[in-house]
């Protein structure tokens, strides 16, 4: 390696080691990338809705938001908050679909109908995960919000005003009771 070096120009000895730094900063930058998801346009193929895994973490989690929110609104009342949800989250997954028809004898028709998931490869973890296409989170059906104190229409308007606003539900859809 040294009888190389040497026969090198000091301009071929520059570059040489300008590619060496970037080379070194490439592999650098490959080994310490964190991993993103990736990311495939939605057309790719038919996509169905599947159930997610029980996630009921959403629903208490906008609970204690919206409990917060009431209770730095009303300046220390306490405030208790329940919410129905309609349905859970669902996933809505990318499926390959393929349609065979075949003609036999004497006039009949088969056709053939079959449908796979498209898996994805996460090396990360290795392991194989279907496509996501789009993942819907559950709709709130109804609120319910019980405030300590005394009961005023006033206060009961801007509870279910600031509920509706945060939910984006009806005004319909939300119960104010006072609790003394």
């Amino acid at each position: 390696m040294g009888e190389l070096w040497s026969r090198l120009s000091e301009r071929q000895k520059k570059i040489f080691s300008w590619l060496a730094v970037v080379l070194i900063a490439g592999i650098g930058l490959l080994i310490f990338q964190p991993a993103r998801p990736a990311e495939f346009p939605a057309g790719l193929s038919e996509g169905r809705s599947v159930d997610a895994k029980p996630a009921s973490s959403a629903p208490e989690t906008l609970e204690k938001e919206l409990a917060a929110i009431l209770n730095a609104m009303l300046g220390g009342r306490r405030v208790e908050v329940f919410l129905t949800m309609e349905s859970g989250p669902r996933l809505v997954l990318a499926y390959d679909l393929t349609e065979e028809e075949r003609y036999g004898a004497e006039g009949l028709t088969e056709r053939r109908r079959t449908s796979h998931p498209v898996l994805m490869r996460n090396d990360a973890e290795r392991k194989e995960v279907p496509l996501v296409v789009e993942e819907i989170e559950p709709t709130v059906r109804g609120v319910l919000v019980v405030i300590d104190g005394e009961a005023s229409p006033e206060l009961r308007l801007a509870v279910s005003q600031a509920a509706a606003t945060a939910l984006q539900v009806p005004m319909y859809r939300i119960e104010v009771l006072f609790k003394q």
